[in-house]
């Protein structure tokens, strides 16, 4: 879980070496003795995600020439300083390393040496911890840089953070990994799980594999003298028939809160030829199912590029920097796009307008961009339309319509009951079993008085549902008439709460609640009306991610205090006795 804390810890250059093997436990210092070892006067080696240069200058040190090439501006500052009165110091560059490797332009530093360094090879190429911070494909990238930089007879040595073997082992991981997330607040991206089967995937031959502990894997090996083709080149998955249909459905009515992402790759529709289109898609499940079965409705024979977005669709994922130009880029390199089409051109959706710069993919990868339509289902009239420039405006046009809205409720409430609900739904209703087999077999009175208490709560739990559905309509019904002043998704539940609590108030007159109820139930419907409203900003392109970012501390905020109130206001009608 350290990968989780190198951000924080990469703020400080000058204590990172320290901090970092703290949080591994000494394990890292370890590892990097194990390289050491390895290294022999006159070897050429490359350090990627050198960091603050230790154990780049510890290897210069030992006579081999060294080039270390990190990412973070300061902690190459700072190697440079820190070996400057070396005899013979590292070459320290700063840059992208997932640049490495390409044949133009690879990498944003001002150094002579930086723009020839893909040309030049070396006997050993290490890497410790960084393969945790990239996205799965951009992992596979990596390693194929890796061997890209190898001489013929060279070795690697790569240590990462991995998922363990054993079943109790993975049980503490992911426990483990839930408890940093929440402490660090970040998402950590998808383990590694298989270290070598990713060298061995990309052409290189693990000689051996240690493991420190239960989740960090030391591997190190060769190039294989054969050519390996890559594993993201033409995959194919099933679109149509029952099983695909069942997906859509559960996708449709969950809001995709299973979060399970497709594989990233080359997809072929139909027939393509070496002068078919290339269409860019992110890996959101529904996405992909979307995009193959209008292509395979309107019989276009094409090339769909998916693209690895961390299972998010296009529009979330290109707003929040999960699908951008790199992954384009990645991704021809990756499946060897360059080999397979005649063709330079590629077909972007225009909602990942947001997060792409056509002008470096081009310049990185020779395709140029083009937008497509809006939607799909418009692409055949497109290319019958011969590609115009500009669109016509209802391709162009994003719409949330009625309909649209209604989708969005029935996906979002299942999501919400997924993310809140379900645990204490099930406990209750485990509890609830044992107390009724309780009071068949005839056990003490105890199962007695747990079974109204538990039913209580269970209601409790069916009317707050019942509550959450008909906010989620009301709210589907009135959204374009709530007040917007800035694009403010806030403003909106501020809007909707002024319409649904005297509806609430209303009928709980009606059915003669308790006026302590009555309190409780206003405020939890306050609390919910605008954390549903802010939720509902995810869900359409009205939403500007400026003014979310600004505005979701409200929320929070709403939230604790509403929690807050209704827990103090339902402690002081115990001791008050109303």
């Amino acid at each position: 879980m350290a990968v989780a804390y190198m951000e924080r810890l990469e703020r400080f250059p000058e204590t990172y070496d320290e901090a970092f093997d703290e949080v591994l436990e000494g394990r890292g210092n370890q590892i990097r003795e194990r390289i050491l070892d390895m290294i022999r006067p006159g070897m050429r080696v490359l350090d990627l995600g050198c960091g603050p240069g230790l154990l780049a200058m510890e290897a210069a040190k030992k006579g081999a020439t060294v080039f270390g090439v990190d990412a973070n501006p300061r902690m190459i500052g700072l190697a440079k300083i820190r070996s400057a009165s070396m005899e013979k110091p590292p070459n320290f560059l700063q840059g992208d390393i997932l640049t490495l490797g390409e044949e133009i332009d690879r990498i944003d530093i001002n150094t002579v040496d930086a723009s020839d360094l893909h040309q030049q090879k070396f006997d050993l190429v290490v890497s410790t911890f960084l393969l945790s911070e990239l996205k799965p494909a951009h992992r596979s990238v990596f390693m194929h840089i890796v061997k890209t930089m190898l001489r013929d007879d060279g070795f690697f040595a790569v240590a990462s953070e991995t998922l363990p073997a054993s079943r109790s082992d993975r049980k503490e991981f992911w426990r483990n990994r839930k408890e940093v997330e929440v402490e660090s607040g970040k998402r950590l991206l998808p383990p590694v799980t298989d270290l070598e089967s990713l060298a061995t995937s990309v052409g290189l031959v693990v000689d051996s594999s240690d493991k420190f502990g239960s989740e960090i894997t030391f591997i190190v090996g060769r190039k294989n003298d054969s050519e390996v083709s890559s594993v993201f080149r033409t995959r194919s998955r099933a679109y149509l028939g029952a099983r695909a249909r069942a997906r859509i459905w559960i996708d449709h009515t969950t809001g995709g809160w299973r979060g399970i992402p497709i594989e990233p790759g080359l997809y072929k529709i139909g027939e393509p030829t070496p002068e078919s289109p290339v269409i860019v898609t992110a890996n959101y499940e529904l996405t992909y199912y979307t995009v193959m079965r209008a292509l395979d409705k309107d019989q276009i024979d094409a090339w769909v590029m998916v693209c690895d977005t961390n299972g998010i669709n296009v529009w979330c994922a290109a707003r929040g920097v999960h699908f951008d130009s790199e992954d384009v880029i990645h991704m021809i390199r990756l499946t060897g796009l360059s080999e397979i089409v005649s063709h330079r051109e590629l077909i972007l959706p225009q909602l990942a307008a947001a997060g792409m710069d056509p002008t470096m993919i081009h310049r990185r990868s020779g395709f140029r961009v083009r937008y497509g339509p809006v939607r799909i289902q418009d692409l055949s009239r497109w290319f019958e339309l011969e590609k115009p420039r500009p669109k016509p405006r209802d391709m162009a046009t994003i719409t949330f319509n009625f309909r649209e809205r209604m989708e969005q409720t029935v996906a979002h409430i299942p999501f919400l009951f997924a993310v809140l609900l379900w645990k204490p739904m099930f406990a209750i209703l485990g509890i609830l079993t044992l107390v009724n087999v309780g009071l068949f077999v005839g056990l003490p009175s105890a199962f007695a008085t747990l079974y109204p208490t538990t039913m209580a709560i269970l209601l409790l739990i069916g009317e707050f549902l019942l509550a959450l559905f008909g906010n989620a309509i009301v709210l589907g019904v009135v959204f374009p008439v709530l007040p917007s002043k800035g694009n403010s998704f806030w403003r909106r539940g501020i809007g909707l709460a002024a319409i649904t609590m005297p509806l609430a108030a209303a009928i709980m007159l009606l059915i003669g609640v308790h006026w302590t109820e009555f309190v409780v139930w206003e405020a939890a419907q306050f609390v919910m009306v605008t954390s549903l409203t802010m939720d509902w900003s995810g869900m359409t392109t009205v939403s500007d991610p400026k003014v979310i970012r600004r505005e979701y501390p409200y929320m929070i905020l709403t939230l604790k205090i509403g929690a807050a109130f209704i827990i103090g206001f339902n402690i002081l009608v115990a001791l008050m006795g109303w």
